[in-house]
């Protein structure tokens, strides 16, 4: 498996799209980032291009759309191959919504944006995202735990030393 090439890498979570059981090595994890940041720059650039829907962004926002269930299932299966639970996407999760609870808030109620209490809720939430953000990036950046785990064998398969003696 260590023999696939960066495109099959990176297509690799479109074929596992809804597999969230087993495991991810950082090469399938990490292509399939880099492959949807190149694939999501032209689409952003000919979205401001045609302009049409204001701030809405067409053809970005359906790549994003699509690709949100393969980068859900395979950043699971990558915290399953550091032997962590898939739980912990939440934590990355719940930071960008608490601050899209506070930016609501501070539309919705003009006399509220000015006071102190929306400063110190936007001020946590930015420290909520840049710890959990530092988090993850840690978390998918570790290597896999070395041979089978609690979420299944290791991706890359044994070692030729394990083979020798099983």
């Amino acid at each position: 498996m260590q023999d696939l090439s960066p495109v099959e890498w990176a297509v690799r979570p479109f074929k596992k799209f809804a597999v969230f059981s087993g495991r991810a090595p950082r090469a399938e994890y990490w292509w399939f980032y880099l492959g949807t940041v190149i694939v999501q720059i032209p689409l952003t650039i000919i979205d401001k291009m045609i302009g049409g829907f204001g701030d809405f962004s067409l053809f970005s926002s359906l790549f994003s759309l699509a690709t949100l269930i393969p980068w859900l299932a395979v950043t699971v299966r990558r915290l399953h191959d550091t032997e962590r639970s898939g739980w912990w996407l939440l934590l990355l999760v719940a930071a960008f919504a608490f601050i899209g609870i506070m930016l609501a808030i501070g539309v919705a109620t003009p006399g509220l944006g000015s006071t102190g209490a929306t400063f110190t809720g936007m001020i946590i939430a930015i420290l909520l995202i840049l710890v959990a953000s530092i988090t993850f990036l840690v978390f998918m950046v570790l290597p896999g735990t070395d041979g089978p785990n609690s979420y299944g064998p290791d991706p890359y398969g044994p070692d030729q030393l394990e083979e020798v003696f099983a």
